[in-house]
């Protein structure tokens, strides 16, 4: 088919929520938003909805504790 491995549509989903992992483990150990987004080559936006879709599925808020 002439498709290199990491064009393929399985390879880049596998690579995003890989990214998404991260995104809340870097976090959770104290990186700003805007550094975890340019360490894993995300938009501050896309790290910015990571976080409240991730806040929304635990139930967990921003405040500390």
């Amino acid at each position: 088919m002439g498709l290199n491995i990491e064009e393929t549509r399985i390879y880049q989903d596998l690579e995003r929520q890989t990214k998404l992992k991260a995104v809340v483990c870097l976090l959770s150990m104290g990186y700003s938003i805007s550094e975890v987004a340019s360490s894993v080559d995300l938009s501050v936006e896309e790290v910015t909805k990571e976080v409240v879709n991730y806040q929304t599925h635990t139930g967990q808020d921003d405040r500390t504790e």
